[in-house]
C-alpha cells in the first residue's frame, strides 16, 4: 500500500471544506458554518504548547473539513518532542459534511503516518452541547458522566442565538442568562471535557466578553480557565472574509485551572490574516483582564492600558450623575398605526438613527424614505418621550466605523413639541427629574464621542451593539469636567474629531502616544 501523501494536510482539509462550503443547499448559514481560512487555522495551533504525555487526545468540537484538527497535528508533529499517538474525536451535527470530513482525516491519518506517528480518528454526528453538556461544572449522574478526558480543544464554533427554551439552553441553564448565542455553549461545555492543564483555543465572537447575556457563562469560565493569550483581529471583516462575516472576533488560548494562573497574559493584534506573522503584542498583568463588573478587558497597546487605570480612578457614572440611559420606544413594525410621512396638527418629530451625526442631531431630513412624523394622542403617548435636553446615540456600529459611538446632544428648544418619537434603534441619556443642563449635555456627548471613550470601550466592549449595561457601568470624569469640556465645545463652531479629542483631552490632561490611529 502506497501511504505517500504529498499535500498539506491542512490545505486539504480547507479544499475539501471550502467544495462543501459552495454547495447550494444553503445550510451554512443556518447552521452558523463559518469555515477557518488555513493561516488562521495554523495560526491557532501554534500557540499549543507541547504535551509532555507520549499519548495526546485532541477535541474537535465543530470539526467542519477537520482543518483545526489537521492544524493542531500538523503541528505537535513538527515539535522537537512530538507525542507518539494522537487521538482525535471530531463532531459534526451537519450530515452532508460527515463524509467530507472523513476524507479529510484519512488523508491526515496516513500524512500522520508517514512521519511514524499514529493517528486515531472518532467522528461523532451528533449535537457536541446535547451530547456533553453532562460536563458542564462537572454534574451529571455517575451513570451517565464519561470518563474520557482531553489534552486539547481546538475550536471554531457555530454563532448564533438561540431561544431559552432550546434543549441546548435547557442542558447548560447554569450558564445561561437570557437568549444565548449557541458559541458560548460549545465554550462552557468544552471547558468541562478538559483535563486539568489541558489546553482550550477558541476562535469565536468576542461578545462573551460583556453585557448581561454572557454574564452567567463568564463567572463560570473565568473560574475554570487561566488564560495565557488573546489575539485581537482590528477588522471585523478579515477574518472570515470569504464568508462575508461581520463580527469583532477574538482568539482565547488557556489552560484548565489546576494550579496558580499565569501572572502576565499575552495579548496579540493583528488587522486580518495577511499580517499574522507581524502582529503586535503587549504582556499585561492578569489582574488588569478582569473588571470589577466581570468584564473580560482586552488592551492591545501601552495606551489602552493607560486609559484603563485612567477610566479606573473616576468613581462617577451615568447613575451618580442623576441620568439614566433607555432605548428608542418606538418599533416602526409595531407602531404602523402611528407613524406617517409628512407632518400633520397630531404629530411630533420621529427621530431614526440618520437623525443622528457626531455631535449634531439634523431633522428633518429631505428626501428621506422613512416616516418622520408620529402621531401624538392618548393611544400613542406610552411610545413617546418628553421633548427636552437629551443625549442620543446610535445602538450600532454596523460598518467599520472611525469611532464606535456616534453621539449627539439634543436641545429640547431647538424643536417646537410637547414630545418625540425616538425609533427602537437608538438609545438616549436623560434626567428623569430636574434639568440636564446644556453644558452636561454638550460635555457628555463630547467625551462619549472622543478617541478616549472610544479606545475603553473598544477595550471591554466586543459587540457592534452599543450596550446601555455597559454605558451605565462605565465611568466618568467628574461633572465639573464634563461642563468645562461642554462650555469649550460650546463655542466652537464646527465640532470635528479634531476639535473633540484636543479638547477632552487638554480638559482631563490625557495625553496619547499614539500606538494606533482610530
Amino acid at each position: 500500500m502506497n501511504l505517500h501523501v504529498e499535500n498539506c494536510p491542512v490545505t486539504n482539509s480547507d479544499k475539501l471544506g471550502t467544495q462543501k462550503l459552495k454547495s447550494p443547499s444553503g445550510k451554512n448559514e443556518l447552521l452558523g458554518q463559518y469555515f477557518t481560512p488555513v493561516k488562521i487555522a495554523e495560526f491557532m495551533a501554534s500557540m499549543l504548547d507541547t504535551p509532555l504525555t507520549k499519548i495526546v487526545k485532541i477535541l474537535d468540537p465543530g470539526a467542519g473539513g477537520g482543518i483545526l484538527t489537521s492544524a493542531a497535528v500538523k503541528e505537535l508533529l513538527s515539535r522537537q518532542n512530538c507525542p507518539q499517538q494522537i487521538e482525535a474525536h471530531l463532531y459534526e451535527i451537519d450530515e452532508e459534511l460527515i463524509e467530507t470530513l472523513k476524507q479529510s482525516m484519512k488523508h491526515l491519518q496516513t500524512w500522520a503516518a508517514q512521519k511514524k506517528v499514529n493517528f486515531t480518528y472518532k467522528i461523532s454526528n451528533e449535537d457536541f452541547v446535547l451530547s456533553n453538556s453532562h460536563f458542564l461544572g462537572n454534574q451529571g449522574s455517575l451513570f451517565s458522566k464519561s470518563t474520557e478526558e482531553f489534552d486539547i480543544v481546538i475550536s471554531n464554533p457555530p454563532y448564533f442565538k438561540i431561544p431559552k427554551e432550546d434543549p441546548r439552553a435547557i442542558a447548560c441553564q447554569s450558564i445561561v442568562y437570557g437568549q444565548p448565542n449557541i458559541y458560548s455553549l460549545f465554550m462552557g461545555v468544552a471547558v468541562g471535557c478538559l483535563k486539568p492543564e489541558g489546553q482550550f483555543i477558541f476562535i469565536t465572537p468576542r461578545s462573551f466578553a460583556a453585557g448581561n447575556y454572557f454574564q452567567a457563562f463568564r463567572q463560570y469560565f473565568f473560574s475554570k480557565i487561566a488564560f495565557q493569550r488573546f489575539h485581537l483581529f482590528e477588522s471585523r471583516m478579515a477574518a472570515f472574509d470569504r464568508d462575508h462575516v461581520l463580527q469583532e472576533n477574538v482568539i482565547t488560548f488557556g489552560k484548565k485551572k489546576a494550579h496558580k494562573p499565569s501572572d502576565k497574559i499575552e495579548i496579540t493584534t493583528s488587522h486580518g490574516i495577511t499580517d499574522l506573522s507581524e502582529c503586535k503584542r503587549i504582556t499585561v498583568p492578569n489582574s488588569e483582564l478582569i473588571e470589577s463588573s466581570n468584564v473580560l478587558c482586552l488592551p492591545s497597546t501601552n495606551d489602552d492600558l493607560s486609559i484603563l487605570k485612567q477610566f479606573r480612578k473616576w468613581s462617577d457614572s451615568l447613575g451618580t450623575f442623576g441620568l439614566k440611559i433607555s432605548t428608542g420606544p418606538v418599533v416602526p413594525f409595531r407602531a404602523t398605526n402611528f407613524i406617517q410621512k409628512s407632518e400633520s396638527k397630531t404629530s411630533v418629530p420621529l427621530l431614526w438613527i440618520q437623525h443622528v451625526l457626531p455631535m449634531k442631531t439634523k431633522f428633518p431630513i429631505d428626501s428621506f424614505r422613512k416616516e418622520q412624523w408620529i402621531r401624538n394622542t392618548s393611544e400613542s403617548r406610552k411610545l413617546l418621550v418628553a421633548n427636552t435636553n437629551m443625549i442620543l446615540m446610535r445602538r450600532f456600529s454596523p460598518k467599520e466605523d472611525f469611532r464606535r459611538l456616534t453621539v449627539a446632544p439634543y436641545v429640547g428648544s431647538h424643536i417646537e413639541a410637547d414630545y418625540l418619537g425616538l425609533e427602537n434603534h437608538l438609545n438616549y441619556i436623560y434626567r428623569p427629574s430636574g434639568q440636564f443642563s446644556k453644558k452636561l449635555v454638550f460635555g457628555l456627548s463630547a467625551f462619549l464621542n472622543s478617541k478616549l471613550f472610544d479606545s475603553y470601550f473598544r477595550i471591554t466592549n466586543g459587540n457592534t451593539q452599543v450596550s446601555a449595561t455597559e454605558l451605565r457601568a462605565a465611568t466618568l470624569p467628574p461633572p465639573s469636567k464634563l461642563e468645562e469640556i461642554g462650555a469649550l465645545i460650546s463655542k466652537t463652531n464646527e465640532s470635528t474629531y479634531e476639535t473633540i479629542d484636543t479638547i477632552v483631552n487638554e480638559v482631563l490632561e490625557i495625553e496619547f502616544k499614539n500606538e494606533k490611529n482610530n
